[in-house]
């Protein structure tokens, strides 16, 4: 038993760290005209660790004991399982559904088996939590410097929408499959660091999260990932405007702590836009310092910012993608604003909820889990039944219907309740909050994990449930 706890902790501190490996390495089975068969580390340790959790709960007696509302947790799932019966694609429902019951069963798992969460296993997870996020921004520095310099994506891992051939400088996805969902998973890092560096104490730990929150903040920014930097400004501005509502301690403190933090991340912004003028001028692009800097803020601000001024415009050019072998002239793809990236997204969404309002079957209970490529396609408005919908509010409406929904707004109620009767709900709140956001920009759960698996972590660490049981 006391061998098995250890596995069980061990495997908790590694999720921070294993979340980062989203896509790389990527174990392939092939793929359909429907979808791709993959395999990731993230959903490796998932299901290892539903087995030892549960296995440990089996020991402890406790795998099947009764919770108060639990029933309630489970109607989304059961809901979303059912509809499998009728998706128009039911390998990826089947799939998808298995997926999200190890997800239900891991965050079960962390609630039920809170006890081992003792205070020398809270220090010791945040230094892997941190440390991990730092490690993996320093790999995200090394992926635009080795960018730059002219190494190969087989080296780098970089995508290929992420080289510097685009914008003229690179944006670095980690180890992940696109740099929106690096910086989905820096939201975490640097939303925490943020708080601790407000709630803290001691002036050298202020000091150290006022670094870590540096780096995250700007790391999150060199992504250039719109979704991940949106999700994070409200994310913020609820965290601080919550902080400075409720805290009623130390008040003077915490304004001056606010606004240094406030700093922190404007400092963090500048610094990465000048990193990213320079990484401009020292590419092999035709780009200077300047064309870089107008270009981030001209894409930041959905075009209605352009220092560069009107005469030095330049016409929109159509997405395209360069290889490393393509043998083209030195001028950068994009010249700032890519709004057919936006355009792509509306329109997935304008077509999924098309599709949605077709039918009064649909409207109800949704064309099944996995089903909203195929049914795009069925009604023409997708080239690919291998297109998702880049909006997992969208995709879930298509999918479940407004039986979904409802039992998905039922599933929020829930996490709010939770999150209300948590020490660190400051934190938590905003966290959620840029997760809920960043849900507006794609869907799916294999490269996103992390947004649930960290909540659930991070609810079933501060929360005292004596009022919450049987």
């Amino acid at each position: 038993m006391k061998r098995l706890s250890k596995v069980f902790c061990l495997l908790v501190y590694l999720l921070p760290l294993i979340l980062f490996f989203s896509y790389y390495p990527v174990i392939s089975f092939g793929a359909d005209s429907r979808m791709n068969f993959e395999l990731s580390l993230p959903l490796i340790w998932l299901v290892v660790f539903d087995v030892i959790a549960g296995i440990l709960m089996l020991k402890r007696k406790i795998l099947f004991k009764r919770m108060r509302f639990g029933f309630l947790w489970l109607l989304l799932p059961l809901w979303l399982s059912l509809s499998v019966i009728w998706s128009l694609n039911n390998v990826r429902g089947i799939l998808t559904v298995g997926i999200l019951w190890l997800i239900y069963f891991a965050g079960y798992g962390m609630w039920r088996l809170r006890d081992l969460y003792d205070e020398k296993f809270r220090i010791k997870f945040w230094k892997w939590f941190f440390g991990s996020a730092l490690f993996m921004c320093g790999w995200c520095i090394l992926q635009c410097v080795l960018d730059v310099v002219g190494v190969s994506r087989e080296y780098t891992l970089m995508c290929v929408g992420c080289t510097y051939k685009m914008f003229g400088f690179p944006h670095p996805n980690g180890f992940a499959i696109e740099p929106q969902f690096m910086g989905n998973l820096l939201l975490a890092p640097a939303i925490m660091a943020i708080y601790f560096f407000i709630k803290k104490n001691e002036a050298s730990k202020v000091r150290i999260f006022g670094l870590l929150a540096f780096a995250f903040v700007a790391t999150l920014f060199l992504t250039f990932s719109r979704g991940a930097i949106y999700a994070f400004v409200v994310g913020l501005v609820f965290l601080l405007a919550f902080l400075l509502t409720k805290e009623k301690k130390n008040r003077g403190l915490v304004v001056k702590r606010v606004g240094k933090a406030c700093g922190i991340v404007i400092i963090s912004f500048l610094f990465t836009l000048n990193l990213q003028g320079v990484m401009t001028a020292i590419s092999p692009t035709n780009d200077n310092y300047v064309d870089g800097v107008a270009k981030v803020i001209n894409h930041l601000s959905l075009g209605i910012i352009d220092i560069r001024g009107a005469e030095e415009n330049v016409p929109e050019k159509d997405i395209i993608f360069v290889s490393d072998e393509d043998d083209v002239d030195n001028d950068a793809v994009f010249d700032g604003y890519v709004a057919e990236s936006t355009d792509i997204r509306m329109e997935l969404t304008s077509s999924a909820l098309e599709t949605w309002s077709g039918d009064f079957r649909t409207m109800i209970i949704g064309v099944g889990l996995g089903g909203a490529g195929q049914a795009m396609y069925e009604k023409g408005l997708t080239d690919s039944p291998k297109e998702i919908v880049q909006n997992q509010y969208a995709s879930l409406l298509l999918e479940s219907g407004i039986v979904g929904v409802i039992l998905f707004v039922l599933t929020i109620v829930l996490v709010v309740r939770v999150l209300v009767k948590t020490k660190i709900s400051g934190a938590l709140f905003a966290l959620t909050v840029a997760y809920g956001v960043s849900l507006c920009f794609f869907a799916g759960l294999p490269n996103v994990l992390h947004i649930y698996l960290l909540l659930f972590m991070f609810g079933a660490f501060y929360k005292d449930y004596r009022d919450l049981r049987k």
